[in-house]
C-alpha cells in the first residue's frame, strides 16, 4: 500500500494510517502548514493555526470552555434551536408548492451559527441580544465567497503567490469580505463584553456570593467568550486581536463543518430509509416520540444514531485533508522528509480504503459496532476531527448539536431524497461541501 506520493510543490500527500499515526504524534510535525497562512488572512492566528507556545497557552485556556459541565449547560440550546429549525421546515414544506423540496444546505448553516453565536460566543444568553436571521445569512454567505477564494488560492501556482494575488481584482474583493467578517464577530464581543462588565460590578456588590466551583459550573450560562474575555496568560489578558482571533475560528469552524456533517447525515438517513426507522424507533424506545427537553444521559443512549453519524462523518468528513509542515529533517516509515516539507493527510481517501472499510462506499453504521475486530482496528484509519494534541477541541459539542438536530427533525417528519437518485457533486474547500446542495423532502409524520 503506498504511504505518501509527492508533488512538484514539495508537498507530500500522506494516505497511510501509519503515517497518520506518526505525524499526528511527532513534535516534529505539530505546526500547521504553509497553506493555512492564507486562512490566517482571515481568522488570524487563533487555535486552529497558531503555533508554539501560543497555540499550546490558547488551548489550556479554552479546553475549559468545553468541560462537561458547560456542555450539558448547552444542550438547552440546542434544544431550543432544533425545535425553531424544524418549525421553520414545517413553514417551508406548507408554503411550497406540493412536494417541492427544500435545499437543506443553506439552511443548515444559519442554524449552526445561530447555535454558536449563542452557547460559544454568548450572543443570546442571559439578556445578551441575538443575531437575527438576516445577519446570520449575510455572514454565510461571506463565509462562502472567502472560502471559495482561498481554495483557489491555494490550488492556483499564480495567485497562491501573495504579490500576484494582490494584483487581481479578486484580492480587493478578499479584504472587503474579511472586514465584513470581522465586523460581525467584533460586534458579538462588544454585547458580550459589556454583560461581562455589569457582572462583574454586580460581583464587587456582593462579595458574599459563593464563587469558583459553583460560578465556573453551576447556574451560570458561560460561554466561550467569556473565558477569552477572563483569561489570564502570564498574569496578562488576552489581547483584543487575541480574543478577535479565537472568535473569527470558533464561529467560522464551529458552524461551517457542522452544517457540512449534519447535511451528509441528513443525506445518508434518506437515502437509507430502513437506516431511518431504525434510528427513529431507537429515539422512541430511548426518548419517546414526543418533543420534549434532551439531556446529556438521553442522548448518550442513542447508540444506533451514533454509528450513523459515525459512519456519515467517514463517507463525507467535514475536513477532508489536513496539513502539517516539517520543523526539521526527519523520516516517515523510513522515507526521508526534508525540513519545509509540507506533508498533506489525506483523510477522505482513508475513510474510503478498502483495506480498513470493506465495501467503503456502502453506507454501514454496523461496521462500527464494537470495532468488530478491535485488536486489528488502528484509530487512525478513523479521523473525521483529526488526532493527537491538535485534535478538534469541540468535537464533543458537535457529536451532541448532531445528534439533538436529528432527534428533533426524525420525531416530527420521515426525509426523503427529492430524486431518489441524487448523488451529491463534492466540493472540497476547506470544508466539505455539496456543491449543488441538498433537496430533501420532509414528510410530517402522524403521531
Amino acid at each position: 500500500m503506498t504511504t505518501t506520493h509527492s508533488d512538484a510543490l514539495n508537498r507530500v500527500i500522506a494516505v497511510s494510517c501509519f503515517v497518520f499515526q506518526a505525524i499526528l504524534n511527532s513534535p516534529t510535525f505539530a505546526t500547521k502548514s504553509q497553506d493555512y497562512d492564507k486562512v490566517s488572512e482571515w481568522i488570524g492566528n487563533g487555535l486552529l493555526i497558531s503555533r508554539g507556545q501560543k497555540w499550546f497557552s490558547h488551548r489550556k485556556v479554552i479546553t475549559p470552555g468545553f468541560h462537561f459541565k458547560i456542555l450539558e449547560n448547552f444542550v438547552p440550546v440546542f434544544n431550543r434551536q432544533a425545535e425553531a429549525f424544524c418549525a421553520k421546515m414545517e413553514r417551508l414544506t406548507e408554503r411550497s408548492t406540493a412536494g417541492a423540496a427544500i435545499n437543506i444546505f443553506p439552511e443548515l448553516k444559519l442554524l449552526t451559527l445561530g447555535i454558536i453565536c449563542e452557547t460559544a460566543m454568548g450572543v443570546g444568553m442571559d439578556g445578551g441580544g441575538k443575531v437575527d436571521d438576516t445577519q446570520q445569512a449575510y455572514y454565510t454567505q461571506i463565509v462562502e465567497e472567502l472560502s471559495s477564494i482561498l481554495y483557489w488560492r491555494m490550488f492556483n501556482v499564480f495567485v497562491n503567490i501573495d504579490a500576484l494575488f494582490r494584483l487581481t481584482r479578486t484580492s480587493k474583493r478578499f479584504d472587503e469580505l474579511v472586514k465584513k467578517s470581522w465586523n460581525f464577530t467584533l460586534n458579538m464581543i462588544d454585547k458580550r463584553r459589556k454583560i461581562h462588565q455589569q457582572e462583574e460590578e454586580e460581583k464587587k456588590l456582593h462579595a458574599t456570593v459563593e464563587r469558583d466551583e459553583e460560578e465556573t459550573f453551576g447556574k451560570r450560562k458561560r460561554a466561550l467568550l467569556d473565558t477569552l474575555l477572563e483569561a489570564r496568560i502570564d498574569g496578562k489578558p488576552l489581547t483584543d486581536e487575541e480574543i478577535r482571533e479565537e472568535v473569527d475560528t470558533f464561529t467560522f469552524a464551529g458552524h461551517d463543518t457542522t452544517a457540512s456533517a449534519m447535511t451528509f447525515i441528513l443525506y445518508n438517513v434518506a437515502k437509507h430509509p430502513a437506516v431511518q426507522e431504525r434510528i427513529y424507533q431507537e429515539i422512541v424506545d430511548e426518548i419517546g416520540a414526543d418533543f420534549g427537553e434532551l439531556t446529556l444521559s438521553s442522548l448518550n443512549n442513542l447508540h444506533y444514531m451514533e454509528l450513523a453519524i459515525k459512519e456519515s462523518l467517514r463517507l463525507f468528513p467535514p475536513v477532508p485533508v489536513i496539513a502539517r509542515i516539517a520543523t526539521g529533517n526527519t523520516q516517515l516509515l523510513s522515507e526521508p522528509i526534508t525540513r519545509g516539507t509540507s506533508v498533506a493527510i489525506d483523510i477522505f481517501t482513508m475513510h474510503h480504503n478498502e483495506d480498513y472499510f470493506p465495501h467503503a462506499e456502502r453506507f454501514d453504521p454496523e461496521r462500527f459496532e464494537s470495532t468488530r475486530d478491535k485488536q486489528s482496528f488502528n484509530p487512525y484509519t478513523y479521523i473525521p476531527f483529526s488526532a493527537g494534541s491538535r485534535n478538534c477541541i469541540g468535537q464533543k459539542f458537535a457529536q451532541y448539536e448532531l445528534k439533538t438536530t436529528l432527534v428533533k427533525l426524525l420525531q416530527r417528519f420521515q426525509i426523503r431524497l427529492a430524486d431518489a437518485n441524487f448523488v451529491p457533486t463534492l466540493k472540497a474547500e476547506i470544508v466539505l461541501k455539496p456543491a449543488e446542495g441538498l433537496p430533501l423532502k420532509f414528510i410530517r409524520r402522524e403521531i
